[in-house]
């Protein structure tokens, strides 16, 4: 009990110097009352939503690939992410944030009013994507009004405290939707609208922040190069690459390991409802709110093996996870055993509560001082890339092999469908990681002198 006290502790503004403190007691109510909101479009809640509301009205083939566009929405906006830096250069921060967020909350709330028909589909599908395009722009500004108004040495415990609280809620969020949805499917508009209206106190709380220096900042905003353009990013992925072999191979075990992961996501969500006809409440927990909510759990323990570890060596020996949970869903697909998934959820939990962090800092072992932003750029690129890639290729496996009527050792078609692209993406996973382990031994002892060079 001691260490859970000490855990929500940290949460208290208290631990924060006296300038600090009114804007991190703004930005926590902001982070909970929008992640409230936000919780309705992540992917493993608005895909089931989709999946069982939309089912009586439009094909099985065609609503699965809305689900993979649903799952694909975050790493098309996160894309888009350049044009929010143009937008926001050498001007207010909080404003824009303002309208950012009731732009969310605006299209939140549309979404209640889709009607049950293929052109409602349509209609709730795109809001998703544009209310995930916004997000995109806030998640842009963010880290200005941070390092502006929390010190070098308290900013990573802020922002670390403001992503917790951000899977926790999205976590209970699922929860509550899945809970309700499932007793009273008929609730559908008032609980979205309920919602949405709750992200209102984000809104006010942020028109609250003031951004210490903000004057000085936009100057040098100003005065700086010119931002970088949408249409360059490709030229800078390519720079770093062709720049640093040991990046490069990198990254293409995190693309091989990412698009494997990535393809559970939309096939867990169909199989639910067509294998195991299971409601949203399950179906939520499953693959989305265990997740989200052992993420924050497993983070502590996770920093402090990366603190010791070069992120090649903690990739060597985390991605593992990865495997474990595809080849357990696997075979909870191919034996119909539910609790199978559930530790399917949990393992993912534990397993991306390392890769946020790797995810996060891992570009920093590798990057000379000054050109980490072209080496996260490059990284969160690629990210968007296979993030676009998995969804589509997921549900265009399950659906051709249904279409062709797979069916081996006496199993449904639809069984051996799901269960054959789980062990695709085990494969693919098994191979990303066995890549990193290649790559520790090929790096050898420049992977400890590179971590201690950054640190």
């Amino acid at each position: 009990m001691a260490w859970l006290f000490s855990y929500f502790r940290s949460f208290l503004p208290s631990a924060f110097p006296r300038f600090a403190r009114r804007s991190y007691t703004l930005e926590f109510i902001t982070v909970v009352c929008f992640s409230t909101t936000l919780g309705i479009v992540e992917g493993g809640v608005i895909s089931n939503i989709a999946k069982r509301r939309f089912e009586p009205v439009v094909d099985a083939e065609a609503l699965n690939f809305y689900v993979a566009l649903l799952f694909a929405a975050p790493d098309l906006a996160n894309i888009l992410s350049f044009y929010w830096s143009g937008v926001s250069h050498g001007r207010p921060k909080i404003p824009l944030i303002n309208i950012l967020q009731l732009c969310v909350i605006a299209l939140i709330a549309t979404m209640a009013f889709t009607p049950v028909s293929r052109a409602g589909l349509i209609a709730m599908v795109a809001v998703a994507i544009l209310a995930r395009v916004c997000w995109s722009g806030i998640i842009t500004l963010r880290p200005t009004v941070w390092r502006s108004n929390y010190p070098a040495t308290m900013r990573a415990t802020a922002v670390g405290n403001f992503q917790t609280m951000q899977y926790i809620m999205a976590g209970l969020v699922g929860v509550a939707v899945g809970w309700v949805l499932n007793a009273r499917p008929g609730y559908f508009t008032p609980l979205v609208l309920a919602v949405a209206s709750i992200g209102l106190g984000a809104f006010f709380a942020t028109r609250k922040q003031r951004v210490r220096r903000e004057v000085k900042m936009r100057r040098a905003e100003l005065s700086a190069a010119p931002i970088m353009k949408p249409w360059h990013g490709p030229l800078v992925v390519w720079r770093v690459l062709h720049k640093d072999p040991m990046w490069a191979r990198f990254m293409l075990w995190m693309f091989v390991l990412g698009l494997g992961n990535m393809l559970l996501g939309p096939i867990l969500t169909i199989v639910l409802r067509d294998q195991f006809e299971l409601g949203y409440l399950r179906s939520i927990l499953i693959t989305s709110s265990i997740t989200a909510l052992v993420m924050p759990l497993s983070i502590p323990m996770w920093a402090r093996y990366l603190d010791r570890s070069h992120v090649v060596r903690f990739r060597a020996r985390q991605t593992w996870m990865f495997v474990g949970s595809a080849v357990i869903a696997c075979m909870g697909v191919l034996f119909h055993r539910v609790e199978l998934l559930y530790l399917t959820a949990v393992l993912q939990g534990i397993s991306y509560g390392g890769g946020t962090l790797a995810w996060n800092l891992g570009h920093v072992d590798f990057a000379p001082p000054t050109h980490t932003s072209q080496y996260m750029a490059s990284h969160v690129t690629l990210n968007g890339l296979r993030g676009l890639i998995a969804p589509f290729f997921a549900v265009g496996l399950y659906n051709g092999a249904v279409a062709a009527g797979l069916s081996f050792f006496g199993l449904e078609v639809n069984t051996t469908a799901a269960a054959g692209v789980l062990a695709v993406s085990a494969i693919m996973c098994t191979i990303g990681a066995a890549g990193f382990g290649s790559l520790l031994a090929r790096m050898g002892d420049r992977a400890t002198l590179a971590k201690a060079r950054s640190t």
